[in-house]
């Protein structure tokens, strides 16, 4: 009794109190399912510090060729498959059980995680990174719909935070892991990175599927909490559909998540060889500063979803007005970075700079994803992570392959990838659209919700 009291004061303690509900084995799928997102974002930019390392074991020797099939290549058959997958859970989780889906897209998005440390040509890297976007595509719109069904409005930008830390967390922690396997063994350590962070993912699928349960679909709506409504009865359809895209925040979630992840796309891949070639630094030295940028992430993501939910709970309006505000003042010290010349070299100011940066551009994103889960009724949940999960594989897709191409054309490596920054624009602009409708189609799903 006593150690279910002390898990209460935890979970209320960091802003998850609404877990208590769901008993013991609701907490320990909501860690299982931290877990999981954190090792297959892990593996996302591995390749990132070790592009000369992979490049020089699959035959690839130019800078150009370097850039273009590992940096613009890989991404983009990567993002495609995944997008494919995205799209397709949004049918498959109303016809079958989302932790069945769940468990099955971690196991085909780790086995070839696993199987790429064994590749010996490019074609067989190639193939074996784009089977990984099973992983990533298919367990984005499975999660937040969860997370959906684990809390209320009152929460869920601070859980959404804490589920996005671990994709960050996981990014940055696999990036720094890669620099160091890199740095240590130049010819296979790499390999290795693959290898050593595909594993453990294995281990949280098995306890996931072992001792945890899905929660029931809507039953945190407060309209539905003494209903029995049949929710996977309902399978998604082309009218659906059309609702989503009526939902005007929906569609400016979708049209800022394109130009939105194109920086994103671009930040985590090319920054460590940036740092690395133009600021003449280690390998391990720029992955350091890059898995500082991702503590700022960390930083970001948390403070974000805790301030976003503040500001939610105040005032609806506000909470869109931050995404797109912060949205845009990150596109300033990401430029610095680039542009940092001799202050690369200034220890804990540049250090304090690369933190900085990753933090204000990780404010938006605990936010975006509860904003969605605000404006869609449960059993469309799937379906419209799906669809964002595919635009934002457009813009992680495209981004890299369009510095890839600019950096073919050009000699000028930090005006490449500032042109991909600059991206965020555009971004913050199309946060005005979701601010101007947000509070009105919240209003709108909880009026669908009692008519249903």
């Amino acid at each position: 009794m006593k150690s279910m009291d002390e898990n209460k004061s935890l979970l209320r303690f960091i802003g998850l109190q609404e877990l208590s509900r769901h008993g013991a084995r609701g907490i320990l799928a909501f860690w299982m399912l931290m877990g999981m997102s954190f090792f297959l974002f892990a593996d996302q930019n591995l390749i990132a510090p070790n592009l000369k390392n992979i490049g020089a074991s699959l035959g690839l020797t130019e800078p150009a060729d370097i850039d273009w099939y590992l940096g613009g290549v890989v991404p983009i058959f990567f993002f495609i498959l995944g997008g494919a997958v995205s799209v397709s859970m949004g049918y498959l989780s109303q016809k079958y059980s989302r932790k069945h889906l769940l468990i099955a897209t971690v196991i085909l998005g780790e086995v070839p995680c696993l199987l790429t440390g064994y590749a010996t040509s490019y074609n067989e890297f190639l193939l074996l990174r784009t089977l990984c976007g099973f992983g990533l595509g298919g367990i984005f719109p499975l999660l937040f719909s969860l997370i959906g069904d684990y809390f209320t409005d009152k929460s869920r930008a601070i859980a959404t935070g804490f589920v996005s830390i671990s994709m960050g967390l996981g990014v940055g922690v696999g990036q720094l892991v890669g620099g160091i396997l890199g740095d240590s063994d130049p010819i296979n350590g790499w390999r290795t990175s693959f290898i050593v962070l595909a594993i453990p993912s294995f281990f949280f699928a098995f306890i996931y599927m072992i001792f945890c349960s899905e929660p029931k679909r809507g039953g945190m709506e407060k309209e539905l909490e003494n209903r029995n409504l049949d929710e996977l009865s309902h399978l998604i359809s082309w009218s659906d559909f059309a609702l989503l895209f009526k939902n005007k925040t929906n569609l400016g979630v979708f049209l800022q998540g394109i130009p939105g992840c194109v920086p994103w796309g671009v930040f985590f891949v090319f920054l460590a060889d940036f740092y690395e070639n133009m600021y003449s630094l280690t390998k391990l030295e720029a992955a350091g500063l890059v898995t500082f940028s991702a503590i700022g992430v960390f930083a970001g993501l948390l403070f974000g979803g805790i301030i976003g939910q503040w500001l939610y709970n105040k005032n609806k309006v506000y909470q869109p007005i931050f995404c797109g505000v912060t949205t845009f003042l990150g596109i300033f010290p990401c430029i610095g970075l680039l542009y940092a010349n001799d202050f690369a070299h200034s220890g804990l100011p540049f250090i304090l700079l690369n933190v900085f940066a990753g933090f204000l551009i990780s404010l938006t994103g605990a936010n975006v994803r509860a904003v969605l889960i605000n404006v869609n009724v449960p059993k469309r949940r799937s379906a419209i992570f799906s669809l964002y999960n595919l635009t934002d594989d457009l813009g992680k897709g495209l981004g890299p392959a369009m510095s890839a191409m600019i950096l073919a054309i050009s000699t000028d490596r930090a005006l490449a990838l500032s042109i991909s920054i600059l991206f965020w624009i555009p971004c913050s602009l199309f946060w005005i659209i979701i601010g101007m409708n947000y509070k009105k189609d919240v209003e709108s799903m909880h009026e669908e919700l009692k008519n249903a």
